[in-house]
Order: structure tokens, then sequence, then C-alpha cells
């Protein structure tokens, strides 16, 4: 639900900001690294579920890779952005709730984990 005293972004960059969030859930889905880290900059900050500080595409893609080959194999994950706001020109933020499943989400359970993205736009991506 949105709170609309919020700054929105503009509809290109939410449908930007949802189709990064589609491919990370693709990615995590399908035990693949790639689509988790495409859009991150060198300089990108991430902090895991597990806490773990990662810097730059390198390091998320190394921890990830680990993960889905290992502890988080044979899980799935559904994602659901809850709300985009604008902070200024180019600089968003996202609250993302999560779900092990799509019926999980529909059936009004709580979500199983929530997340924070800040999105930079530079160079107009």
């Amino acid at each position: 639900m949105r709170n609309t005293t919020h700054t929105l972004p503009s509809a290109a960059d939410e449908a930007a900001i949802h189709s990064i969030v589609a491919d990370i859930e693709q990615g995590f889905n399908g035990n693949d690294p790639q689509p988790l880290v495409r859009h991150l900059a060198s300089d990108a900050l991430i902090v895991n579920p597990l806490g773990t500080v990662m810097r730059g595409p390198e390091e998320v893609e190394f921890s990830v890779r680990a993960l889905l080959a290992g502890p988080l194999r044979n899980t799935t994950a559904h994602y659901r952005l809850t709300d985009v706001t604008l902070l200024a020109p180019g600089v968003a933020v996202a609250h993302k709730s999560a779900w092990s499943s799509r019926q999980a989400a529909d059936a009004g359970e709580p979500p199983e984990m929530n997340a924070l993205y800040v999105f930079v736009k530079r160079q107009g991506t």
C-alpha cells in the first residue's frame, strides 16, 4: 500500500526498479547468481540476510554462488515491493517483502524477510 505523501519516482524509473527486483527473484529461484548481481554498481554495498557486508558485484557473486549451491539450493522466494520513494533526483529507496512462495504472499501470511534497497540513477540507468 502506498503512502501518497511520499515523492514518487517516474513511471519509467519505478518500472526499472520493479524489473531489477524481478531479476533478483529470478536469479535466486534459478540458482543463478548472474541476475542477482547484474545491476550492481562497482561500489555497491550489500548486507545479506546473514549480516555479511559485501562491496561490489564480484564479492556479492562469490557469496551468493556458495549459498545457492549449498544451503539455499532448494529454496524459493517471491518478492513484492511495498513502497518506492524518491529521496532526491535519481535516488530512490524501495522496501521489499519476501515469502518462500507466491501462495504464501497471496494467502496474507506475514513476510519471512524484509529488505531495503537504495537505487541511484547513473548515466541514465
